[in-house]
């Protein structure tokens, strides 16, 4: 997919959104690191449609538009955050939300889904007995023929062979040889053309940039992320900081992380974070 067009559209491959940090479980190497927010963070409907709005005044298309957690089913009111993004189905490729296979969402919630099953389609991560509401999900879908699929994390032959860990963010590449050497191993910025992610009003190349910036291991850099509710910046000077960031050959936080790489160590999925 084009970055960008002679007409100066964006489009992207994929974008996650986060409607709420909160989650039913307390995965030690969650990708989002929600167990380690305390409160965990959660989005009002209003604060997320203005940002859904935002987002849609500079990216043209998105190949893939996710709506992640935390655990997606734990906002009462995704229903209503789902009827704002129909507005730009037709920028969309493919609709997903993200569930760990814990929550049965509740009635209105299915409504929607129903109401826009041409378009939405459900992840369910399934995690062996942790995940113990799959069957009755899955249910409530076939039921209303809502399209689903099931990414195993179980403990036989898991996803992509298990989950990898990030590290502690201590300093890992001290040259920037070193440091452009693990970007490019790095799936978000070669497979997936970064795994932009969408939280408070703000879009981070990956989570793992987020993260390092939210602890201050790295100084809030505005040319490694996106402020949407920059007033200062016009809707083209945001383009551009987003091919900015398509070009760059290493972010910051890459001499701070393990990296999502082919030979980065796979760990069993979704082991719990000890009360």
């Amino acid at each position: 997919m084009e970055h960008v067009n002679t007409n100066h559209q964006l489009n992207l491959k994929g974008t996650g959104l986060t409607s709420t940090l909160r989650c039913s479980l307390k995965c030690k190497l969650c990708c989002t690191f929600s167990p380690y927010y305390n409160p965990a963070l959660h989005f009002t409907v209003d604060k997320i449609k203005r940002t859904v709005d935002k987002y849609f005044e500079i990216v043209n298309h998105v190949g893939k538009f996710t709506i992640s957690g935390g655990e997606p089913f734990l906002h009462q009111e995704l229903d209503l955050i789902i009827e704002h993004i129909s507005n730009y189905f037709d920028r969309i490729d493919i609709f997903e939300i993200i569930t760990n296979g814990t929550i049965i969402p509740n009635d209105k919630l299915i409504r929607t889904m129903a109401k826009f099953k041409e378009k939405v389609n459900i992840m369910i991560d399934e995690y062996g007995d942790l995940s113990k509401k799959v069957a009755d999900i899955k249910a409530c879908f076939d039921k209303k023929e809502i399209s689903y699929r099931i990414r195993n994390y179980g403990k036989e032959n898991p996803h992509c062979g298990g989950w990898v860990d990030f590290g502690d963010f201590s300093r890992k590449h001290y040259s920037e040889e070193e440091t452009i050497e693990k970007f490019n191993k790095c799936a978000y910025p070669r497979k997936l053309q970064f795994c932009f992610s969408i939280m408070n009003g703000e879009i981070h190349p990956c989570t793992p940039s987020r993260r390092c910036m939210e602890l201050g291991i790295i100084k809030k850099d505005k040319s490694e992320y996106i402020d949407l509710f920059d007033e200062q910046v016009s809707v083209e000077e945001q383009r551009q900081k987003f091919i900015s960031i398509l070009n760059k050959s290493y972010l910051s936080a890459c001499a701070y992380c393990n990296g999502l790489c082919d030979d980065s160590e796979r760990f069993v999925p979704a082991e719990q974070l000890s009360e």
